[in-house]
């Protein structure tokens, strides 16, 4: 029986070979787009999941809510107050600090430029990543040891087993006074104590060289590790729960700690501090899927993308089935004398829906395997496209792969469900006695189908419209600097001040270089910045302020807009003094609207730090525009902006487009010959403002493709409908022409037939797409409006694609004689 089945089903194809195509096509391609994105879906979903024991860890997270501004929500977490965590709350079993610091590693006579991993001595313990060598308790017992990762390993020691060896490391500038060059020259020996294994791209760890945080070479000072609670920069707390303990009641008792520990007071605030600093806790293995939170050790991914995209991939394959049902249901009529006579010899309705739930399953089991040889084909392609590897190996993956076969299968019985109610319902007399079906299928589920095919393509590329054209105007709107031709040199700070000094001057006389600057932090790279409330003299009012540090050149460099007042100058005693009574500073717009004044009235205005016993009164002398930045979607900050030699960490150096080779090779020459015993690194600030956008247009460009796929596959369906319905219309288009219609007339009437589904498309797709899009852009601070036009353009173009579709077969219908036409039915 099931031989007869399948012979017959493979009849089927090679005699309805134009079908049988579009089935086999539509479906593949929609399959093709779902295996894809399921990929995707299934890498973003696996961060972190191979790592054991991970049920009960969770990332500690502070956000600020500072009076007037909105929360900055961020991955980090101040120093001190996971140690307060992990002493004084009885339902946390363990704690382990992460902090990131870049160190010059030496080993003979070469030197790289480094980030480590610093850590909490049983940091291995308690997130037990894969070690080849050395004990997950021992490697980070003895304070001066380190931990290398297999490449690392690799490249400073060969193929020698590096356990034993050493390595030098130097940058100590947070424990030295800002020009003692004997304590900047210090450098400590750290002997390699284990070697782990190369971390996986799904992580949220960065885990190349990892130290204690006992060893000598910590960068950071006692004072920041024990003082600096309110200080996150750069430092990651993670947490164990002991069994049986209830996040709620923790995070109860880490925001009571943040108050008995946090005068509000101090900070200018007369409210509890839990209240200006918020702790959440984050299950370790979702940390990646966290949308918004900012500073993470690696970029996040986003929760509401991989499920949307995972709603894509559904939609995809309706659009796919939708075509199968259409097509099938049509072409009932075909299949009438051959269900009569089956019927007829003693089939069971159940028998023949039994047959064609089985065409139908093996047709999408055939498109199954050319969608996996498609896979094959464009998988390099797409990790390219995507930045991360999603590797399909079928042994490995037999789970899967057993999962797509599985889903396959289910596509296949719901894609032929109806057709085969339909095809076994046929009555035989009817059938035989017109030579037509008893049945054929509702015409009015047909369309509906073709309108729910339209909808789901309309609405993705309404979508893909308006994330494009949000990235445009994005990257268009006025940032306040120029990024243009801007290198930004990062971490001098491990250099005396005067080495900083020199280094700035130096290179501002350099060929091909127009300035440069030093600066706590540069624009899109915010992460060094201090926050303080700032109190307006005779006023009650306390603004909660970012402060950075920079030299009188740092607004003409970056090209700043001076809305009012004079920038700061190197002449003027009260720009640069270091005692900060009566100190002059800019501020930015957004400063001066929290203080309620327009840039010219805060012009002369004094603020002081309310909560510092010893009053320093600061005096405004500028106001400048908004130009620093978190990223693409937040709100500029609060800025106040003033000299201060002791925290410059960052060097920017302006350089003419025409001379961007020599200045590039003067640049490196210097830092070799004036920072020779630390290694600097320099990259292009365009770079950072690029990478800003790259998230939205990563979705972007997968909204349009996997839209355009939609289209494709629709009018894949489309067009096999409109030729099934020619082959069934010649009769009605002869009597039309023999009554006087004009082949126009004729044309205009069928894609007016084919136009109806599609406008009601737009009318399904359009409200949903506004609901959708109108949230997503709520997370935008400058943002655009969703104009008519996007969704006029989006459902203009499928009217379009689906005329261009249907219009050579209906010209060539138009075209067929009339006694023709009346002979061939």
């Amino acid at each position: 029986m099931l031989r007869h089945y399948l012979t017959m089903a493979l009849r089927r194809f090679a005699r309805q070979k134009l079908y049988s195509f579009i089935n086999l096509l539509g479906l593949a391609v929609g399959l093709s787009a779902a295996i894809l994105i399921l990929l995707f879906v299934r890498d973003q979903l696996s961060y972190d999941d191979w790592i054991p024991d991970t049920s009960d860890l969770y990332r500690l997270e502070v956000t600020f809510h500072a009076p007037g501004q909105a929360p900055l929500a961020l991955a980090l977490c101040p120093f001190p107050v996971l140690t307060a965590v992990g002493q004084q709350i009885a339902q946390v079993s363990a704690v382990t600090h992460v902090v990131r610091e870049k160190m010059t590693m030496s080993a003979g006579d070469r030197h790289f430029s480094e980030q480590v991993t610093v850590v909490d001595p049983d940091f291995f313990q308690m997130i037990r990543l894969p070690l080849l060598e050395g004990s997950a308790a021992g490697v980070l017992a003895q304070p001066e040891s380190i931990v290398l990762s297999e490449h690392e390993a690799h490249k400073y020691f060969g193929d020698v087993d590096p356990v034993g060896k050493t390595l030098r490391v130097s940058g100590v500038w947070d424990k030295c006074q800002p020009n003692d060059v004997a304590c900047y020259g210090q450098s400590h020996i750290l002997t390699v104590t284990g070697v782990l294994r190369d971390l996986p791209h799904n992580t949220q760890l960065v885990a190349d060289f990892v130290m204690p945080n006992t060893s000598q070479a910590d960068l950071m000072s006692t004072a920041d590790k024990t003082s600096g609670w309110t200080n996150a920069g750069g430092n990651y707390g993670y947490l164990a729960l002991a069994p049986g303990a209830q996040r709620r009641a923790v995070m109860q008792s880490v925001a009571a700690l943040v108050d008995r520990s946090i005068d509000g007071r101090q900070f200018g605030l007369d409210q509890p501090a839990s209240r200006f600093m918020q702790f959440e806790l984050t299950p370790f293995r979702a940390v990646h899927l966290t949308d918004g939170k900012l500073g993470g050790l690696t970029p996040p991914g986003s929760r509401t993308i991989v499920f949307g995209f995972a709603l894509v991939a559904v939609l995809i394959v309706l659009v796919a089935s939708f075509n199968f049902m259409n097509l099938s249901t049509a072409r009932a009529t075909l299949r009438a004398r051959e269900i009569a006579l089956r019927k007829l010899t003693g089939a069971k309705r159940g028998q023949l829906m039994a047959q064609f739930l089985g065409e139908a399953v093996l047709t999408t089991l055939i498109s199954l395997v050319l969608a996996l040889s498609a896979i094959e084909v464009l998988l390099p392609a797409y990790e390219r496209f995507l930045g991360d590897p999603t590797a399909f190996h079928y042994l490995r993956d037999w789970r899967l792969l057993a999962e797509l076969v599985g889903g396959t299968i289910v596509v296949g019985l719901l894609s032929g469900f109806y057709p085969a109610l339909v095809l076994s319902g046929f009555r035989p007399a009817a059938a035989l006695a017109t030579g037509g079906p008893g049945a054929s299928g509702s015409g009015l589920l047909r369309s509906s189908l073709v309108v729910g095919q339209f909808a789901v393509s309309i609405g993705l590329a309404v979508a893909a419209i308006v994330v494009f054209q949000q990235v445009l105007f994005a990257r268009a709107r006025d940032w306040g600097i120029d990024s243009r031709n801007v290198i930004v040199i990062r971490d001098i700070g491990n250099l005396p001040l005067a080495a900083r000094e020199r280094l700035q001057q130096v290179l501002s006389n350099g060929p091909g270089i127009v300035g440069a600057a030093l600066s706590t932090a540069v624009p899109f790279s915010l992460n060094d910045i201090n926050n303080m409330t700032v109190q307006p003299l005779g006023s009650s009012t306390k603004i909660e302020a970012q402060w950075i540090d920079i030299t009188p050149a740092f607004p003409g460099l970056y090209s700043m807009h001076l809305l009012a007042g004079r920038f700061l100058s190197q002449s003027r005693g009260n720009d640069v003094s270091a005692d900060w009574a009566d100190k002059n500073v800019l501020i930015n717009l957004a400063m001066a609207r929290r203080m309620g004044l327009t840039p010219e009235q805060a012009l002369g205005k004094r603020f002081e730090l309310p909560g510092i016993s010893l009053k320093m009164p600061m005096r405004i002398a500028g106001v400048v525009a908004n130009g620093l930045y978190y990223d693409s979607r937040s709100p500029a900050r609060a800025t106040v902006y003033l000299v201060d030699a002791s925290r410059y960490l960052s060097l920017s150096v302006k350089v003419r487009a025409t001379q961007l080779p020599e200045a590039q090779s003067y640049i490196d020459h210097t830092l070799r010959s004036l920072a020779s015993d630390v290694v600097l690194t320099r990259y292009f600030l365009r770079d950072s403002f690029e990478g800003m956008f790259r998230p939205d247009e990563l979705q972007a460009e997968m909204l349009a493709a996997f839209a355009g796929i939609a289209v494709l596959i629709a009018c894949l369906g489309l067009f096999g409908l409109v030729v099934f319905t020619a082959e069934r219309s010649t009769k009605e288009i002869g009597i039309r022409k023999v009554s006087g219609a004009r082949t126009l007339d004729v044309v205009r009437l069928m894609l007016w037939r084919i136009s109806i589904p599609v406008l009601l498309a737009n009318l399904i797709a359009w409200p949903a797409a506004y609901v959708y899009l109108r949230h997503w852009l709520e997370g935008y601070t400058h943002r655009i409006s969703l104009s008519p036009i996007y969704f006029l353009a989006a459902g203009g173009a499928a009217l379009l694609i689906a005329w261009a579709t249907v219009y050579a077969n209906t010209l060539r219908l138009a075209h067929t004689s009339p006694v023709r036409a009346l002979r061939s039915e």
